[in-house]
């Protein structure tokens, strides 16, 4: 679907269907995606100011927000992660941002295992600007493994990289246009990581591999990945 500012989405279906983000992005002709990151542990109420302040400075519309990034303090039961999706989902509405019952901006939402903040804060945001790329410019939203998958880390993989795979087709995009891909897991998982033999870890970390010391927003999950591409980068 496309969004009213300059980029398609790949909205969530199924079960998860009216879930507050969407699977994924990409930037339409004559738009490029930016991501701004903001000051460590910026409360939402706050980040929330600062998206507007950023895109009114930027002379573009609140329906150029592509995608955002949350912290939260810890994971949260499947009860607890719909009720804090309530205020997230007030919010877009506020912004008249949902379209056709479905949120446009992609999401990766993670507890921090180090030094994690008191209460859910932005860490980045996605937006697209006006002018043409020499290659798409893209944002995956996080996913964590499928709940009871089996088959431990290389499961979790198989699992998590099947989904990304699924989601960078539907945006008619390709591995070769990903800049980076992030991997949400806790230091344990880390350290056992590269001993595995998982399938295509070579295509999925080419492009850069970040692993963030951190678990998915829901408590009985275990992993999360998400992939970009963007223009540039900018701290505010």
């Amino acid at each position: 679907m496309k969004s009213l500012g300059g980029y398609r989405f790949l909205p969530i279906e199924g079960p998860f269907s009216g879930a507050p983000f969407s699977a994924g992005v990409a930037a339409e002709p004559g738009y490029r995606i930016v991501r701004a990151i903001v000051p460590r542990k910026t409360p939402l109420a706050d980040g929330f100011r600062l998206i507007e302040e950023t895109l009114f400075a930027a002379s573009r519309p609140l329906a150029a927000l592509c995608a955002t990034e949350l912290r939260i303090p810890a994971p949260m039961t499947r009860q607890g992660f719909t009720e804090f999706n309530r205020g997230y989902i007030d919010q877009l509405e506020r912004w008249a941002l949902p379209l056709d019952g479905h949120s446009p901006v992609a999401r990766t939402n993670v507890a921090p295992e180090l030094d994690p903040p008191s209460q859910p804060c932005l860490h980045a945001f996605c937006y697209t600007v006006e002018g043409d790329h020499h290659r798409p410019t893209f944002v995956i939203s996080g996913s964590p493994e499928a709940p009871g998958t089996e088959g431990g880390l290389a499961g979790y993989w198989a699992d998590m990289l099947k989904t990304m795979d699924e989601r960078i087709a539907a945006l008619e995009l390709k591995w070769a246009d990903a800049t980076e891909t992030q991997f949400y897991g806790p230091r344990a998982a880390h350290e056992l990581f590269g001993k595995q033999e998982l399938v295509r870890f070579e295509d999925m970390t080419r492009p850069g591999l970040r692993w963030v010391f951190s678990l998915p927003p829901i408590d009985d999950l275990n992993l999360e990945v998400d992939v970009r591409a963007l223009a540039s980068e900018s701290w505010l």
